[in-house]
């Protein structure tokens, strides 16, 4: 009778444990969910590539600099969310339609503040601020009835994302200090590329959803084991951007983590493609690709 209280009581604290542990997992991933859902995380990534920029050019990392990415990152995707409803309710179930209008207010002010500090700061940083935000505007927004969304054209969507990301990070930073043209032109490149890839994997995961709003991606006209592969050629493109900087000793010290991020997207290229259902892990994994990257930038930075 006492051996069978003692295995009740175990018994007891183990299913606790299990529910407790239970409970501990659906908080940190509601407050991922969260994050994610509120474009918190890709803004704070978008930090992280200014702080990745920044390294390579070797200057000091300016406030001013992160928080323009950052509210540029929440104003662009916010809105984004507000006007790609009908894509959003097959892609993205959990994220009904009620919540997409409490986008557009942080959204706004987003932008005005950006547009503000971006004034105040001078002539040539509110013009490079203004870009992200006009094409991020004409990309989401039906201008007129004869006029396409930049989203609606094949091919441009990824583009004009694309550009934008790379854009305003490696050009921004190199306004604080003097860069060489040289130097923003490969981190440009470099940041394309990763984006490209980042974005095209998404347009893979969201085909039904993008089939169902008429929205014309890559991903669709080529299919996914196409989509794969080039984004795999995409990929391999770093390798003349590798060459570029051993050939005349640009960014040496850091090209280990380089190497590092075009090895990453390999993995995502190969899993996500394969695997499109698992959109959670891949606004966890794809957006915050840039955590890694810098986590070993970082570790450079120490060690150097």
């Amino acid at each position: 009778m006492g051996e069978s209280a003692v295995q009740k009581s175990a018994c007891t604290k183990y299913k606790s444990g299990i529910a407790t542990a239970k409970n501990l997992t659906d908080k940190i991933r509601k407050v991922i969910h969260f994050f994610v859902t509120s474009s918190l995380f890709l803004a704070i990534n978008s930090a992280l590539i200014i702080y990745f920029s920044s390294r390579l050019y070797e200057i000091e990392i300016h406030p001013i600099v992160l928080l323009q990415t950052f509210l540029t990152t929440i104003a662009v995707y916010g809105l984004n969310k507000v006007t790609d409803q009908t894509e959003d309710e097959i892609n993205k179930p959990n994220q009904t339609t009620k919540y997409q209008a409490y986008f557009i207010i942080p959204a706004t002010i987003c932008y005005i503040i950006t547009l503000i500090t971006g004034i105040i700061e001078g002539p040539l940083f509110f013009l490079v601020t203004l870009i992200p935000l006009f094409i991020g505007f004409i990309y989401s927004v039906k201008i007129s009835k004869n006029l396409p969304r930049l989203k609606e054209i094949t091919g441009i969507k990824n583009l004009a994302i694309t550009f934008s990301w790379a854009f305003i990070c490696a050009v921004l930073p190199s306004l604080i200090d003097t860069v060489e043209p040289v130097k923003i032109a490969l981190v440009f490149g470099y940041i394309f590329i990763q984006m490209f890839i980042n974005v095209t994997i998404f347009d893979v995961i969201d085909m039904p959803g993008d089939k169902a709003a008429n929205t014309k991606t890559l991903s669709q006209f080529l299919g996914k084991e196409r989509t794969a592969y080039f984004l795999f050629i995409v990929n391999s493109l770093l390798l003349i951007w590798f060459s570029i900087c051993l050939v005349y000793g640009l960014f040496i010290k850091y090209l280990p983590v380089a190497v590092f991020g075009m090895i990453y997207n390999y993995v995502l290229i190969g899993y996500f493609t394969k695997n499109p259902d698992k959109r959670f892990y891949a606004e966890v994994i794809v957006d915050g690709e840039w955590i890694p990257i810098v986590a070993l930038l970082l570790l450079y930075t120490v060690k150097a």
